[in-house]
């Protein structure tokens, strides 16, 4: 699996396009503000996009997500817990962002353990709430790399001050679903630099 980072001014926000190199067959994570950026990758590519994915429903996550869809043609993809946030622009905090009102719809409801295939290549759906109820993260078990959205990053965790937030859950999350991946996964979070779950283990020891 081949992933391009799109990164976003606004934020330092982190849009992920994965695909497979020998079929052309990819996939959008989490479309924030810079759509210019993943439109001229997927012209320049020639990426076919199979469906757009959204690891949760903040508002610095999903605003280029229709006009990617547009696009692309290609479905959004949320785990069903999700579904309040997207729509709310007061809760996924759209309204107050100054970037415009953002109510959204997946067409393909997610649940723990799906299986997301584009060409010859698999991303699994990890429900990791805590962030928010319907949060969740992309594993591939054959690359060991994760895309964690707003759960884990670089030495921290993900806000739980935020609409719906619960760190009770997503300290629970981050130990049980990911810290217990195998230590060499790269994590690729929803802002800032990458990861590995060897190193998250270590300091997350410290943190939690």
């Amino acid at each position: 699996m081949k992933v391009f980072l799109v990164v976003s001014r606004e934020y330092d926000q982190n849009a992920y396009c994965c695909f497979d190199p020998e079929t052309r067959e990819g996939v959008i994570i989490d479309p924030g503000f810079n759509c210019e950026g993943i439109v001229s990758f997927l012209n320049t590519e020639r990426i076919a996009v199979k469906a757009i994915l959204l690891t949760h429903g903040h508002f610095d996550h999903i605003m280029s997500t229709r006009r990617v869809s547009d696009f692309t043609k290609a479905e959004l993809y949320a785990h069903r817990l999700e579904s309040e946030l997207l729509a709310d622009p007061l809760t996924n905090m759209s309204e107050a962002s100054g970037n415009g009102r953002m109510s959204l719809c997946a067409e393909k409801q997610l649940e723990d353990g799906d299986g997301i295939r584009f060409g010859n290549e698999t991303l699994r759906v990890i429900h990791t709430p805590g962030h928010t109820p319907g949060g969740v993260c992309f594993y591939s078990e054959s690359d060991k790399i994760i895309f964690t959205g707003d759960t884990l990053f670089w030495e921290t965790v993900g806000r739980t001050d935020l609409p719906f937030g619960d760190g009770y859950t997503l300290t629970r999350s981050i130990n049980d679903r990911l810290l217990t991946l195998p230590e060499e996964t790269i994590v690729y979070p929803g802002h800032g630099r990458p990861t590995d779950i060897r190193h998250e283990a270590m300091i997350h020891s410290r943190i939690v």
